[in-house]
């Protein structure tokens, strides 16, 4: 059963940390160059899926796997590139256990740089509480 699904363009923080001046340059104009992973995002009862993560291969996030989600800017993406606007542009962020940072562009349009992150991120919020254990909270 899917709980809900869109598309995605996709990094890390150790990617975005990694970029060249020039990347950011183009990224104002087109995403693409510094989100160059994309595919479709599924949520499911029991997982998160990206599908054409890494080589055309998905990759899978269970609820015990994912530490936090949030939709900010950071010095590793800034206001200037998601288009000025936190609801409209800032990215969804998964910060996953093994120290693995994601920054996802969900169902994001390249022309007024809107994006469905701010849904996403509370989605994925509820579903994440839902999966906690009453040890987990102590």
């Amino acid at each position: 059963m899917i709980l809900a699904e869109s598309t995605y363009r996709g990094t890390t923080a150790t990617e975005l940390a990694g970029r060249r001046r020039w990347d950011s340059f183009r990224a104002a104009i087109d995403q693409r160059a510094i989100f160059p992973r994309a595919g479709t995002v599924r949520l499911h009862p029991n997982r998160l899926e990206l599908t054409g993560w890494e080589s055309g291969r998905d990759i899978t996030v269970h609820p015990a796997e994912l530490v936090a989600v949030s939709n900010d800017f950071t010095e590793l993406y800034g206001r200037f590139l998601g288009g000025g606007s936190k609801t409209l542009g800032a990215p969804l962020i998964l910060q996953l256990k093994s120290g693995t940072v994601l920054y996802l562009l969900v169902n994001h349009r390249w022309f007024t740089e809107r994006t469905d992150n701010a849904q996403w991120t509370g989605r994925l919020t509820q579903w994440l509480a839902g999966h906690q254990t009453p040890e987990a909270g102590r």
